[in-house]
């Protein structure tokens, strides 16, 4: 009796499994070839369950809500119009609303780029003219403090903000990161997204470790956008961060090329000539000591927590080669035989 029973069970469960799979996976809600439907903006997961069942373009809300929340998708739904081709099923439904609807796109902004990088993007996308941005958020490597004209037009209430001085652009506080926008979004609705971004990127944590090393989180930020550009992988940026922060202490130029760059407004890699190294701006660090006026790239938030939270050494001289390795030397003399070694390698080649 207790096999018949076993079998019996086993039999329900195995009918009960083929039906889930059916309701998710292949079952239509409609039999038609394209279908059309609205997420509406502050729509509960509930409330647009029980709604797109009752438009039929589901046919259990009661499973849907228990399949976004199994595949962790019900915090990832945008809102807007979203289009879906046969089969109509739960799952396609499902996944469809996590990509950008109709009335959306999206924008991705690379750890590391400039705001006139940004600029160029969103010219190049079509979407807005460089000199737009440029106008709204500032140029870089420009001091606006005896400009009558041209100081960046935003105005916000965030913690971020609060000790960033007025004169210079939004540099660095444009986070990194792939967004979805509607097509027709204005542009300083982008620019809040992406600093509110940043914003949500600083923890309470942060803050007070922060306020342990008696640093603000401007010249955290600052010192982040060097490393961003001038190594690559978060261990080098940690060590060059500490390399950076005792040159720093002792009021040493900090002697980095990304700053050089920056300041000439060349592109590509960060290697520079002496007569760049020459040029006399407040943002080149091999002829003023300290950080430069603003960051010079927006980094990442990888590359924050590595100026926040450096890895000691006992180097206090780094190069990049031209194929990204990072050699590091504790004495000038040590620094300079690297410096011929990497010249004859790159001239080898």
């Amino acid at each position: 009796m207790f096999k018949f029973f076993s079998v019996i069970l086993l039999i329900i469960l195995l009918l009960s499994v083929i039906f889930l799979y059916s309701e998710i996976y292949t079952a239509e809600a409609q039999k038609i070839d394209k279908l059309i439907f609205e997420v509406k903006a502050g729509e509960s997961v509930g409330q647009l369950a029980e709604r797109l069942e009752s438009e039929q373009v589901i046919r259990s809300a009661r499973l849907f809500k228990k399949y976004l929340l199994f595949k962790q998708l019900d915090k990832k739904i945008n809102y807007g119009e979203f289009e879906l081709a046969a089969p109509i099923t739960l799952a396609r439904v499902a996944e469809v609303l996590s990509k950008p609807g109709l009335n959306e796109k999206e924008i991705t902004i690379i750890p590391g780029w400039t705001i006139r990088d940004i600029a160029q993007y969103f010219e190049y996308s079509g979407m807005f003219q460089a000199e737009e941005l440029t106008e709204l958020v500032g140029l870089p490597a420009v001091s606006y403090k005896n400009w009558k004209d041209g100081i960046p037009k935003l105005s916000l209430d965030l913690a971020i903000l609060k000790d960033k001085p007025w004169y210079v652009s939004y540099e660095g506080y444009l986070a990194p990161e792939t967004y979805r926008i509607y097509k027709n979004a204005k542009l300083q609705d982008i620019v809040l997204k992406l600093i509110q971004q940043r914003e949500s990127e600083i923890t309470d944590e942060m803050r007070q470790e922060m306020e342990k090393q008696q640093k603000s989180f401007y010249d955290i930020l600052i010192m982040a956008s060097i490393l961003e550009r001038e190594v690559k992988s978060e261990q080098d940026k940690r060590l060059v961060a500490d390399i950076f922060w005792r040159r720093y202490n002792k009021n040493w130029a900090l002697q980095a090329d990304s700053t050089v760059h920056y300041a000439v407004n060349k592109s590509g890699d960060v290697f520079t000539t002496k007569e760049d190294r020459d040029s006399n701006s407040p943002w080149n660090t091999y002829k003023y000591p300290g950080l430069p006026p603003s960051p010079i790239s927006n980094p990442s938030l990888a590359s924050i927590k590595a100026a926040l939270y450096p890895e000691k050494n006992d180097y206090w001289y780094f190069l990049t080669t031209p194929d990204g390795e990072v050699k590091y030397a504790k004495t000038l003399e040590e620094h300079n035989a690297n410096r011929v070694e990497a010249y004859e390698a790159n001239n080898a080649n």
